[in-house]
């Protein structure tokens, strides 16, 4: 074989191991104890690869069995994993007091998140007031198709990407896409004017908020800037005000996407 040969083929795809990481996927704070049969249905999968799948994960510990139930928790040693993700991404703490000057001062919430399929995640996050949306915290998720801080992520997209992301949450959504698909392509169209993207009631109908992307300078890594506060307090000219100060910490952020020293500090 020669050696442009062996440098284009690509290794295998483990089928088993991507079926195993959809199972785990469908654990959410939303659904945090399944059983087979919904994990089945969630999946696609048939129900016998579900079982083996699930006692795998079992024996392995990344599942619990729930005693006197035939369902099953996320287990001890995924938190492990999490951790060793967060802990990857120091970003997050570099960001976390630029972000919590922002949600003191506002007196609402600022959160850091990135892609986890058709969700964002949020890899850090904080609060200047107790009056918002406290079930969401680090290692939360919010759907790409209404958030803020998805909807910032679409924005930092180039066109093509962009249009494939579209594709996915139209198929997803299905019959409430073409409602979601206006609010959005005015948010986009306003972005190109501001530079920020802002999302008015549609995660929840008392929460508006306002997002930017985070994206390294060589494009490979996009990241979500959010904050959002109850509706009475955060109406259009506070939005705006917020989106000027997220696009700054963003400026300053998205080096560090692309370099990620020990030692770097932003100023």
């Amino acid at each position: 074989m020669s050696d442009t040969a062996s440098e284009t083929k690509k290794p295998p795809f483990v089928t088993a191991l991507a079926r195993g990481m959809e199972v785990l996927r469908c654990f959410t704070p939303a659904t945090p104890e399944l059983g087979a049969s919904q994990i089945a249905r969630m999946t696609g999968l048939p129900q016998p690869t579900v079982w083996r799948l699930c006692h795998t994960l079992l024996e392995l510990g990344y599942l619990d069995a729930m005693p006197g139930r035939q369902t099953m928790r996320p287990g001890i040693r995924l938190l492990g994993l999490g951790q060793a993700v967060l802990s990857g991404q120091p970003i997050a703490e570099l960001a976390l007091p630029h972000m919590q000057t922002i949600a003191s001062r506002h007196e609402g919430a600022v959160s850091l998140g990135a892609r986890d399929g058709l969700s964002m995640i949020y890899l850090q996050r904080c609060q200047g007031s107790s009056i918002v949306l406290a079930d969401l915290r680090i290692g939360s998720r919010v759907p790409l198709a209404t958030s803020a801080t998805g909807w910032a992520y679409i924005a930092g997209l180039g066109q093509t990407e962009r249009r494939a992301v579209i594709a996915e949450l139209r198929a997803e959504r299905r019959e409430k896409w073409s409602e979601i698909e206006a609010r959005l392509t005015e948010a986009l169209n306003d972005y190109a004017d501001t530079g920020y993207i802002v999302n008015i009631g549609s995660l929840h109908a008392r929460i508006n908020s306002v997002a930017v992307p985070v994206r390294s300078p060589d494009g490979g890594a996009i990241l979500s800037l959010s904050s959002g506060g109850i509706s009475q307090v955060f109406q259009p000219d506070k939005l705006a005000e917020i989106g000027e100060e997220l696009k700054k910490l963003a400026a300053k952020l998205a080096p560090l996407l692309t370099f990620q020293n020990n030692g770097q500090t932003i100023g």
